[in-house]
């Protein structure tokens, strides 16, 4: 238990991740809130479940039809820009649907602004997941993402009570502007962020719609990334049926009247709460394969308890346990896709995730919809129980290496953790920060003549040696030689100018290449940082002509 505060203690020291982590909870808290009133309101002014059917479907329509151009959105403009507009963008939307309905406007105006609303958030889960690998590093990046669902979970537990409280003892209006007051919370926290560094040199080459297309093709091409998906859309499919029959289960089976499903949803979001006492541990495991298969099939299989059993406390302990397995199977499937996706496409990617799995929910629930009439209730649980228990089991086959590349890549990270926080210039660094830098770093193993950075081109990249020596010239004059634990290529970075002067391996040598915006994000973040590279070895800096960036300090070199 003490390792477990002690990772989420760590995260919550990051001041940007700590005001991500507050933004996320505050718009979630709003988001089942509003979905409660809303649905309450619908049902209220209409009589109709038609028309609070519909209200469903188009509060979750947009995220799968829009849900990859949100993350297109967050990969090609600054996410912290698109988190802060999202929220603004909610926040008049939830005014304006409070006016309509304190004026008892038409209920398809109110549906309207609904699919405006879940339009403008399209963006959130893809910039939020796709940010928040630079701001913690790799080691923490699952207690980071376990924390953003516990604080969705809150949401889910605390929202719909708060709602139809407010439904009960306020005009139906004032639910909205609640809503609305929780996107102004979020959007303050945000805009309390330090804006990223993301180049969008790539981004540039391609149209919008080339990246919205791409987030697709990225998907295909990123090793697991399918499998990962369908294990999440395996229980986002479950959740989404449990929400038709549950309704049914608990009035017909378990007789606890029209109370009984929000009892049982309650008890899904506690043990989705519950859960973070293991997120972490099972998201830093070297068995993620094991983790996210094990959870996801805790989440599914409460349906085989509910279609044999009708007992109350089973079934509450059946909820809260396929609430546990939910939560802990999003997190660890998310860490691990967060791991083998690269950076730039992450939010697309991300996209693509979300996307698809509120379309799982949505036809989890359609199918719900036809079977129970037709087969029965029990027979439903066991039928779309066993689809997606399988299709869990199935995707296992399809991630075979994952972990092996798993164990590799923790590997490669502490060693070059270790090549860094032996250095100078990072001493006094916070551990968070030393293990971003060494997560957008990599070593270059040279033969003497290669140059890594080249006089008059822009700076991409700081570089630290740690073997064998290299030599500064300038117009063919030899500046200086340098040697294990010098660095260099900081100063073009911190003014963005370009290269002062050309550097060449003089022999055999091993460097290791930091990427130049992490390098800026750790320099911004830790004055300790930038004190010691205002200290360190005066590095020429004078005007000079662009010209094409040279091997090693371009941002596209892969060691070939």
């Amino acid at each position: 238990m003490g390792g477990t505060a002690a990772a989420y203690r760590e995260v919550l020291r990051v001041r940007d991740a700590r005001a991500l982590i507050g933004a996320s909870a505050s718009s979630q808290l709003g988001d089942w809130l509003y979905n409660a009133a809303l649905l309450g309101y619908v049902w209220i002014a209409t009589d109709s479940a038609l028309w609070v059917g519909a209200a469903t479907i188009v509060r979750l329509l947009p995220f799968v039809i829009f849900g990859p151009l949100g993350g297109a959105l967050a990969d090609r403009h600054d996410r912290r820009r698109v988190l802060l507009i999202g929220d603004l963008l909610r926040l008049a939307l939830m005014l304006a649907l409070a006016l309509v309905v304190a004026v008892d406007g038409p209920v398809a105006v109110i549906l309207a602004i609904t699919a405006l609303a879940s339009l403008a958030g399209c963006a959130e889960k893809p910039a939020a997941m796709a940010m928040m690998p630079r701001l913690v590093g790799e080691r923490h990046l699952g207690p980071a993402n376990a924390l953003l669902h516990t604080v969705q979970d809150l949401g889910v537990v605390i929202g719909p009570a708060l709602g139809a409280l407010l439904l009960v003892v306020a005009s139906p209006e004032w639910s909205f502007v609640a809503n609305a007051a929780t996107f102004a919370v979020s959007a303050a926290l945000v805009s309390t962020m330090r804006p990223a560094r993301v180049r969008s040199e790539s981004h540039a080459q391609t149209g919008f719609i080339g990246q919205l297309v791409g987030g697709f093709g990225d998907t295909r091409r990123t090793p697991f990334a399918l499998p990962l998906l369908l294990m999440v859309a395996a229980v986002e499919f479950t959740y989404g049926a449990q929400t038709v029959q549950l309704v049914l289960y608990a009035e017909r089976e378990l007789d606890m009247g029209a109370a009984g499903y929000g009892w049982l949803l309650a008890a899904s979001g506690l043990g989705g709460l519950a859960s973070v006492l293991v997120n972490h541990r099972l998201s830093m495991s070297m068995r993620i394969t094991a983790a996210v298969t094990a959870t996801a099939v805790l989440a599914c299989v409460n349906q085989l308890v509910f279609a044999a059993s009708d007992l109350i406390v089973l079934a509450l302990v059946a909820a809260a346990v396929g609430g546990v397995g939910l939560v802990a199977c999003e997190v660890v499937a998310e860490t691990a896709l967060a791991r083998v996706t690269p950076p730039g496409s992450l939010g697309r990617v991300m996209g693509v995730f979300d996307s698809l799995s509120v379309a799982a929910m949505i036809t989890g629930a359609l199918l719900a919809s036809v079977l129970v009439p037709t087969v029965g209730l029990a027979t439903s649980f066991v039928v779309l129980g066993t689809i997606a228990i399988a299709t869990a089991v199935i995707c296992t086959t399809a991630l075979r290496g994952l972990d092996v590349r798993n164990r590799d890549r923790a590997e490669a990270l502490a060693e070059r953790v270790a090549a860094i926080e032996g250095l100078p210039v990072v001493a006094g660094s916070p551990q968070v920060v030393l293990e971003t830098l060494a997560a957008r770093a990599q070593w270059c193993r040279l033969p003497p003549g290669v140059d890594l950075v080249v006089e008059g081109a822009p700076a991409h990249a700081f570089f630290v040696i740690t073997d064998g020596t290299v030599v500064v010239h300038q117009h063919d004059e030899v500046l200086r030689h340098l040697g294990p634990g010098d660095f260099f290529g900081e100063r073009g970075l911190l003014d963005n100018a370009a290269r002062a002067a050309t550097v060449t391996s003089h022999t055999d040598c091993t460097v290791l290449r930091i990427d130049g915006d992490a390098f800026l994000d750790a320099v911004q973040s830790t004055p300790t940082l930038l004190s010691a590279v205002d200290v360190s070895y005066p590095d020429l800096v004078r005007e000079g002509r662009s010209t094409a960036t040279s091997l090693v300090d371009d941002p596209n070199w892969t060691g070939s």
